[in-house]
């Protein structure tokens, strides 16, 4: 099979399970305007744009980046055939900057956390997400680097690709050429995108229980 073509495949397999996410809600520090009389800003509502990938159909979870969901009061996601759908904050873990929602089940796809075991450096993926709020967007790269860390994340057995994201890409999923995914997206730094493995996020699993 022709090896574009093959990508062309996965990609539409694996698209119905990606999703937006946007989160709204206000800071938890205000800005301040005036600093010496220490007087902060009113309350302002602040919206998060990212992604998420539906890991259960039947019910209704879905696994995104915990910086789109920790400040915020509402969460929707916004399906592939249009649906937008209230979300519900299950559990979180900032050491791993991953959250699970849920929404409302029926007439979804989803992309089953099989351990896809430990990716090989050198490895082709593909991320798919949602940069720019342009809507969906597929890029392909390899996997540059394993047990690696990022600013602002406090697990540092990141894996790094050379595959293109860009802000709205946190939540979404890397994955391998089998269709199976390896990570979620949570960091983007010197052109590389950096994503947490997949045992991370099984681990939300049993604390949800």
């Amino acid at each position: 099979m022709d090896p574009t073509r093959g990508l062309a495949v996965l990609a539409k397999r694996i698209s119905p399970a990606v999703v937006g996410i946007r989160g709204w809600g206000v800071p938890s520090e205000p800005r301040v305007f005036d600093p010496e009389a220490g007087f902060p800003d009113p309350p302002t509502l602040r919206e998060w744009q990212g992604s998420g990938v539906v890991v259960d159909a039947l019910a209704g979870l879905i696994v995104t980046a915990n910086h789109l969901v920790a400040n915020a009061t509402t969460v929707r996601a916004f399906l592939q055939d249009g649906r937008v759908l209230d979300a519900v904050v299950l559990v979180r873990s900032e050491r791993d900057d991953v959250a699970l929602l849920r929404i409302e089940p029926g007439n979804l796809r989803a992309l089953i956390l099989e351990y896809p075991g430990v990716p090989d450096v050198g490895e082709p993926v593909i991320a798919i997400g949602n940069p720019q709020d342009w809507g969906q967007s597929v890029t392909f790269g390899i996997v540059s680097a394993l047990h690696r860390s990022c600013p602002g994340i406090a697990n540092s057995d990141l894996i790094q690709s050379d595959v293109r994201i860009g802000q709205g890409s946190s939540g979404g999923a890397l994955v391998n050429l089998k269709g199976k995914v390896i990570g979620i997206v949570v960091a983007r730094r010197s052109g590389f995108a950096f994503a947490v493995p997949v045992d991370a996020v099984r681990r939300l699993f049993v604390a949800a229980r």
